[in-house]
């Protein structure tokens, strides 16, 4: 199975000049390229094919003496990436991929395979003058990689906002072993809570960024005040940065320390298909929506069930899993979003709106899975 690891490197100052003369020239191919095909197809009505953007490179070269600083099959990848994106638009039809810009928070380039020479203990060895680079990731990451370097596919070297430099190496490497289960579960999603579940678990939404509203709006007054290109208010921005990183990173760890819990203790998911672009609409809501980060939980469960050969099951998002009594079937179509209890007209149950909505999601799962499974 391919994953990916993230190590953190720490290069020395020739080499992060390196590194952003790299990032610049990635990024000055991948948009002259995109153009090209774009304007192509718009101006003249001609299909470009992707070997003919690969090749495109060599007219940027000629015109552009400083591209061939850089090694060639990394530019060479920034545009395969390029028409990837590209041909996702027309065949899968994705967004139009957008034209990258130096002031873009996140700045990345891709090595694939033959530009990767080699790991030496917490060293790495990538082409040009960027060799023998020290890094940091876990122990058995470490070792993995440099028992298993024949097996690295590609990597993906990003800097990030606060000037920290990754590198995410792509790997052929087996996958954590889960425990068997035969259980099912349904989640409600939800703000005040991050999510209850349908054998009665509640799971803290923690607030991670809204707990740290009041340092990021002084740090973001500190940057306004500084003199804009000053050395003050290049340190304002990465303390303001850090901080940003750190509540990411925090959100990130809670959501995997929660996936990996479903997907150990459960055979079947069942959740509702939440149109989260749409929520995010709603201005009172939007925040709120956003900070629980429902459509990040959404993807990392989806491929870590797909690695562990569980079962993700999306229900109806007009389903009135809330608003359906759980007991009797009735469905209270008066309820509002404040009330979190509620007593059925039809059989007199107290009902737990979020405990209620998440056993109407398992019960509406087991009806999908029983309808699509072959009798």
């Amino acid at each position: 199975m391919l994953k990916a690891i993230k190590i953190r490197i720490y290069p020395s100052a020739e080499q992060i000049d390196f590194i952003n003369k790299q990032l610049g020239c990635c990024r000055f191919v991948y948009n002259n390229c995109l153009a090209f095909r774009k304007d192509s197809y718009q101006n003249e009505h001609i299909s470009v094919s992707s070997s003919s953007a690969v090749k495109h490179i060599t007219v940027l070269k000629k015109d552009n003496e400083w591209l061939k600083d850089v090694h060639s099959k990394v530019l060479q990848q920034s545009v395969r990436d390029m028409n990837q994106a590209y041909d996702n638009f027309f065949k899968l039809h994705k967004g139009f991929p957008k034209f990258k810009s130096k002031h873009d928070n996140r700045q990345s380039c891709r090595f694939p395979k033959d530009a990767f020479i080699g790991v030496r203990g917490n060293r790495i060895d990538l082409i040009k003058v960027l060799k023998d680079i020290h890094f940091k990731c876990s122990r058995n990451d470490e070792r993995y990689l440099n028992r298993n370097q024949d097996k690295v596919k590609s990597i993906t070297l990003s800097k990030e906002p606060n000037g920290k430099f990754y590198l995410s190496v792509l790997i052929d490497k087996p996958l954590r072993q889960v425990p068997q289960s035969s259980s099912m579960v349904g989640l409600d999603l939800g703000i005040k809570d991050f999510a209850v579940t349908s054998d009665g678990q509640v799971i803290e939404n923690f607030h991670f960024k809204k707990n740290e509203e009041s340092r990021l709006k002084r740090l973001q007054r500190q940057i306004s005040k500084k003199i804009v290109g000053s050395k003050n208010r290049e340190k304002a921005r990465l303390r303001f940065a850090k901080l940003n990183e750190k509540i990411r990173n925090r959100k990130l760890n809670f959501l995997h320390d929660v996936t990996n819990h479903l997907i150990d203790e459960n055979q079947v998911i069942v959740m509702e298909d939440l149109n989260v672009k749409g929520m995010v609409r709603n201005h009172k809501l939007a925040e709120s929506i956003s900070e629980v980060n429902w459509g990040e939980f959404r993807r990392i469960l989806a491929y870590k069930a797909a690695w562990h050969g569980r079962q993700l099951v999306f229900i109806d998002r007009f389903y009135p899993s809330s608003k359906r009594c759980n007991h009797c079937g009735y469905i209270y179509k008066e309820l509002t979003l404040k009330d979190r209890q509620w007593v059925c007209p039809e059989c007199g149950s107290l009902i737990d709106r979020d405990y209620n909505a998440a056993l109407n999601i398992l019960e509406e799962g087991q009806r999908i899975i029983g309808l699509s499974s072959p009798e």
